[in-house]
């Protein structure tokens, strides 16, 4: 008995080891090697789990996982967002804040449209939809956290994540090749807001964890219970998108503190706990059913990013928009803030960085209310 009890606890442990070790080794190896950044540590994260949970005689315990996927969503969404200054997002060009506000509503025309032509053809495409709008208004984050407050079974999620690594993948070449030189026919050229501030408000490249990566897990881990029990006290039960939508809020409330912005590796301790939640999301996965199915979840994604993309280059259009504006809005709401400066340096214009960011954390922060809005109301129109 003993004897099995360490077996067990050694194999829990090791599991453990795998789940929170690998994306450490790829979130440092990505800045060292060329083919992990290149691929991405969140694509080889993924694989990593996928490849490990399909080793003979290898099996990851559903109820460990399913605990590591709740806990790293939770945690990760207000890491994510404590950086953030949304009060500047007023002070910013009106360029600025109308194109990414017509890429926003973009998506979302998209997800609705896409749904009643290819509903029907697709299981569960009010969530899928949902978490397509969260992806392509914020980024994985909000999708991740759709999913979780939906009940999406992992193999769907790692289908959808599949063709955002696809379609992610064509766009954004098309944004750092073509986009520029095609776009400028059509519309006018970037001119500089008077008056508003364009310098980044980047941090230092490098900064100590502890203390203000430990604080802001902690804090993360506050607002995580105080959505909890505010859930409860409101609903008399527990609901998961009531507590996404209750951390999403209580982060947004303190980035109005400047010290919460202050704190040094928020961001950097977000996107390692996404990274946790990829890999063991993997770990999950059913390559059957994934090659059943997978055709059909990357066409109806195209179909929502080509629309999405179209519709809002048309009213960028007609609103007048410039190029360079619409090209860093495009990518903040879709690939969020982390492409934004590499998108401005092929522009050659570092003055949209700062507008760029700031929408991006903004799309950041509305990702999760859209996402599950879009997939709770398709849900109710359709009956189920």
């Amino acid at each position: 008995m003993n004897s099995a009890l360490a077996s067990l606890d050694a194999s829990v442990l090791m599991q453990l080891m795998f789940l929170f070790g690998v994306p450490a080794l790829l979130m440092w190896a990505e800045s060292q090697l060329r083919i992990v950044a290149t691929l991405s540590p969140v694509v080889l994260c993924y694989a990593s789990g996928i490849l490990v949970a399909h080793v003979p005689r290898v099996e990851f315990a559903a109820p460990l996982a399913s605990g590591i996927i709740a806990a790293s969503v939770l945690i990760a969404v207000p890491l994510l967002l404590f950086p953030a200054n949304l009060r500047h997002w007023l002070g910013l060009a009106r360029s600025t804040v109308v194109s990414f506000a017509l890429a926003v509503a973009a998506v979302c025309i998209s997800a609705v449209v896409v749904f009643l032509v290819l509903g029907q053809q697709l299981a569960a495409a009010a969530d899928v939809s949902g978490m397509l709008t969260g992806l392509y208004t914020g980024g994985t984050p909000n999708m991740n956290a759709v999913a979780l407050a939906r009940g999406v079974d992992e193999n769907t999620f790692i289908l959808l994540n599949g063709a955002d690594v696809i379609l992610g993948s064509a766009y954004l070449l098309f944004l750092m090749t073509l986009a520029k030189p095609l776009l400028s026919r059509y519309f006018p050229a970037f001119r500089p807001a008077a008056g508003v501030a364009q310098t980044s408000q980047a941090a230092p490249v490098a900064r100590a964890w502890w203390p203000g990566g430990a604080i802001a897990v902690l804090l993360s881990l506050l607002i995580s219970a105080l959505a909890a029990g505010l859930s409860w006290m409101l609903l008399g039960h527990f609901s998961e998108a009531a507590l996404i939508l209750g951390i999403t809020t209580l982060a947004m409330l303190c980035t109005l503190s400047p010290r919460v912005r202050a704190l040094s590796c928020s961001y950097e301790t977000g996107q390692y706990l996404l990274l946790v939640f990829c890999i063991t999301i993997g770990t999950q996965a059913n390559i059957q059913h994934m090659l059943q199915a997978g055709s059909m979840v990357l066409l109806y994604s195209s179909c929502v990013l080509l629309f999405a993309v179209l519709l809002h280059f048309l009213s960028a259009r007609v609103f007048g928009i410039d190029v360079d504006t619409v090209i860093i809005t495009s990518t903040a709401a879709i690939y969020g803030p982390p492409f934004v400066g590499p998108i401005a340096k092929v522009l050659g214009n570092r003055e949209v960085v700062m507008s760029g960011m700031t929408a991006g954390v903004l799309g950041l922060a509305l990702g999760n209310y859209l996402g599950l809005a879009m997939a709770s109301a398709l849900s109710l129109g359709a009956g189920s």
